[in-house]
């Protein structure tokens, strides 16, 4: 086994829970809103003391309009990141979805199939829940053969 991996192997009877990777993308995708809230309540923190502050009838045209330009600016930078946010959001979901979509939505309808049509069982590769359904259904159905009758 390399040390420089990030997750270890398998060992031979463990199994992988499609709980444990649900609740573990769950994870990432609130630690991420936690980061553009957290973004968020500065930047328009920073913005409101600005505001606040802001006395127009001292100011001159220059300083107004620089005032104004830099709170324009600050909201642009806003928009773009945010914007930026929200693609790369998306495209992880859509990467975690076809991935859910491969280790669930696939081997389910292999499943029903093989039930279905009673054609050999699909191979699965990996051992999550998934596996050990199929393994049970095929336990299952060598236990129950049928009987003969006259």
């Amino acid at each position: 086994m390399s040390k420089n991996r990030i997750f270890r192997d398998e060992l031979p009877d463990e199994r992988k829970s499609i709980v444990n990777l649900l609740m573990t993308g769950y994870l990432v995708a609130i630690t991420c809103m936690g980061y553009i809230a957290f973004y968020l309540y500065i930047q328009l923190g920073q913005m409101d003391r600005i505001t606040e502050v802001l006395n127009v009838s001292v100011m001159t045209d220059e300083q107004f309009s620089l005032v104004k330009d830099r709170m324009l600016k600050a909201t642009h930078q806003m928009r773009k990141e945010v914007m930026w946010l929200v693609i790369v959001g998306n495209l992880v979901s859509i990467v975690g979805a076809v991935y859910m979509f491969n280790l669930v939505v696939r081997p389910l309808r292999q499943l029903v199939k093989h039930i279905e049509e009673g054609t050999t069982p699909p191979e699965i590769k990996s051992n999550n829940e998934i596996k050990q359904l199929l393994s049970a259904i095929n336990r299952q159905t060598e236990n129950s053969v049928p009987e003969k009758r006259d």
